[in-house]
């Protein structure tokens, strides 16, 4: 699905809210927490921070399924130099997000934030790691 489908499409809205995206992101960053990769990369980076980093991801998301406008950073920017950070967690990361979506939306929503999804981490892993070498 383009970014542009994904955005105009109806279903979506149907059951994409701000309350989903909220559930979603809680539910995803619990799971980053304890995860044993993920969690000693993103924890160390956001400890004393997480209230803050949540209410980011929560415009983040926003912004990309509903198109709000909410987020005013810069994402790519802020993972250069996240001590720890390696290529190999955006496997961990999209695998846990997919089983975040299958938890919070019907499978056809779940695959449409999933493939969004992959071409922001497709894109983040070339900018931090294949093109820095």
């Amino acid at each position: 699905m383009s970014e542009q489908g994904l955005a105009g499409n109806a279903e979506l809205h149907t059951h994409v809210t701000e309350e989903s995206i909220a559930l979603m992101v809680d539910r995803f960053y619990a799971s980053v927490q304890e995860h044993p990769t993920l969690g000693p990369v993103f924890n160390a980076r956001l400890e004393g921070r997480w209230d803050n980093h949540l209410e980011q991801m929560k415009a983040f998301w926003s912004s990309i399924l509903l198109m709000s406008g909410r987020y005013e950073g810069r994402p790519l920017r802020a993972h250069f130099d996240v001590e720890g950070l390696e290529k190999r967690h955006f496997a961990d990361w999209l695998g846990l997000f997919r089983e975040t979506l299958e938890s919070v939306y019907v499978q056809d929503v779940a695959e449409g934030i999933h493939a969004r999804s992959r071409q922001i981490a497709k894109r983040f892993s070339i900018a931090l790691f294949d093109l820095q070498q």
